[in-house]
């Protein structure tokens, strides 16, 4: 007896299907590896040149960091707390990640995936919002 794959899982594989070859084709359209690690280390740049304006400092020197995720120390000011922080941009539909270190207290901001430099620009805003409404002081 030969078995089938239900109705329903060909339906889907056939829409994975779909998807895939649309994403492939958005790969190729951006330049494929390149255009991609360009657009990601484009808002790397912009994340990294923002906060450091508001006086966030990274982690990482700007030679070793990787245009994936940004590793930011928390601010000194002892009235900062990353659960506020965190909460108050959530609020305005922006994520931040919590810092996985034991070197240091951080946070950490994404870069990769469907994001683009108008992204990147409109995460500041909200950044220095919170900053003022929490009246932290960075640095």
């Amino acid at each position: 007896m030969i078995r089938r794959p239900p109705r329903s899982t060909l339906d889907r594989s056939s829409a994975a299907s779909d998807v895939y070859k649309r994403q492939i084709k958005e790969h190729e359209n951006e330049g494929g590896v390149q255009g991609r690690h360009q657009r990601y280390k484009s808002n790397c740049e912009i994340i990294c040149t923002g906060m450091k304006e508001l006086g966030f400092e990274q982690l990482l020197p700007d030679n070793l960091q990787a245009p994936i995720i940004i590793t930011f120390k928390q601010p000194g000011d002892s009235s900062f707390n990353f659960e506020k922080f965190y909460n108050a941009l959530s609020e305005k539909d922006f994520l931040i990640y919590p810092g996985k270190l034991t070197v240091a207290e951080t946070f950490r901001i994404g870069c990769i995936g469907n994001l683009n430099e108008n992204d990147m620009h409109d995460t500041l805003g909200p950044v220095k919002e919170v900053i003022q409404e929490l009246a932290l002081k960075i640095n």
